[in-house]
C-alpha cells in the first residue's frame, strides 16, 4: 500500500514538469488551440497573425523584404530599399541588457527568407539611427518619430534581390501640396513572432491618424513582436508594384481596437536619399 502511494505521489509531481515541458514545445497554434478549448473563444487580448495571408518570398517584392537577425538571440522585419541598403527600426537594435545600441558586427539581413532558407545574406557594416532615438525611453511619444534606422550592408545583394522605393509623394524634400496620398489604403509586412520564419502581410487596413508633421502614423493594421522594422506599403493603383510610405514600430490600443505605429517616410527619406547617393 506504501508503494502504491509513493508511486502516485510521484506521478503526481512529474504532471506539472510534463505539462509545462508540453506547453514550451507547443506551436503558437497549438497554444491558441488550447486558449480557444479553454476559453470557448480566442480571449481578445490575444493578438495572432494566423489570419495574414502568406507570401512566396521567392518572388519579387516579397523577396526584397527579410529578417533583421540580432547576435542569434532576437530578430526584427526589414526591406531593401538600395543595393547595400536595409530599413528597419532603431529599437531592435538597442540592447535592453546593455543599455546601449549593437555593435553592427552581430547583426545580418537575410532577404527572401522562408523556413529557414534565404535567398541572400550579408553582414551589417555599420547604421544609421538618428540623434532623437534614445533606447532607454523604450516606445515613449519621444521616441516615436525616430524611431528608424538604416542599414548598410557588407553585400550588394539589393542588385540581385531588387529593393523597394519610396512612394512619389515621399521622395522629394519639398513639401508636398495637398494630401500625402490618394487613399488611406496601406498593407504591413513582417515576420510577427508566432510565425517567425515565413512573411506574412497584414492587409485591409488604413492609416488612421497622422502625428508629428506627419512623420508618425497611426494605423489599425495589427502588429506584433517581431514585426517592427517591416515596411508599411501602399500598392500602385493599376499595377503590381508596392511603394514604402513608412516602417513599423509598435503595438498599442485607441480604447479597446488594436492598433499600431509606425514612421512615415517623411521622417527617413532625406537621410536615406544621402546614403543612396553616397552608395552610388
Amino acid at each position: 500500500m506504501i508503494r502504491i502511494f509513493l508511486i502516485l505521489a510521484l506521478t503526481l509531481i512529474a504532471l506539472p514538469a510534463f505539462a509545462q515541458q508540453q506547453d514550451s514545445t507547443m506551436t503558437p497554434e497549438e497554444r491558441l488551440n488550447r486558449m480557444r478549448a479553454v476559453e470557448g473563444r480566442v480571449p481578445e487580448d490575444v493578438v495572432t497573425s494566423f489570419r495574414r495571408r502568406t507570401v512566396d518570398s521567392n518572388e519579387p517584392p516579397w523577396r526584397a523584404i527579410g529578417r533583421v537577425n540580432i547576435g542569434g538571440r532576437a530578430h526584427c522585419s526589414g526591406a531593401l530599399v538600395g543595393d547595400r541598403l536595409v530599413l528597419t527600426a532603431a529599437h531592435c537594435l538597442y540592447s535592453k541588457a546593455g543599455q546601449t545600441m549593437v555593435v553592427p558586427g552581430i547583426v545580418h539581413f537575410v532577404s527572401g527568407y522562408s523556413k529557414g532558407e534565404y535567398r541572400a545574406h550579408s553582414r551589417v557594416l555599420s547604421y544609421f539611427v538618428p540623434s532623437g532615438f534614445d533606447g532607454t525611453l523604450g516606445a515613449d511619444k519621444r521616441n516615436l518619430p525616430h524611431d528608424w534606422a538604416i542599414l548598410k550592408l557588407a553585400d550588394p545583394i539589393g542588385q540581385q534581390e531588387g529593393f523597394l522605393e519610396l512612394h512619389e509623394n515621399f521622395r522629394g524634400s519639398a513639401a508636398h501640396k495637398g494630401p500625402l496620398l490618394a487613399t488611406p489604403e496601406v498593407i504591413a509586412a513582417g515576420y510577427p513572432g508566432d510565425r517567425a520564419h515565413i512573411l506574412s502581410l497584414e492587409e485591409g487596413c488604413s492609416i488612421r491618424n497622422a502625428l508629428y508633421g506627419n512623420r508618425v502614423l497611426l494605423t489599425d493594421c495589427l502588429s506584433l513582436k517581431g514585426d517592427s522594422g517591416g515596411p508599411i506599403l501602399q500598392k500602385i493603383e493599376g499595377s503590381d508594384t508596392y511603394v514604402i510610405i513608412g516602417v513599423q514600430t509598435a503595438s498599442t490600443k485607441v480604447g479597446r481596437t488594436q492598433a499600431s505605429m509606425g514612421v512615415s517616410a517623411l521622417a527617413f527619406r532625406d537621410r536615406l536619399n544621402l546614403a543612396l547617393s553616397e552608395s552610388r
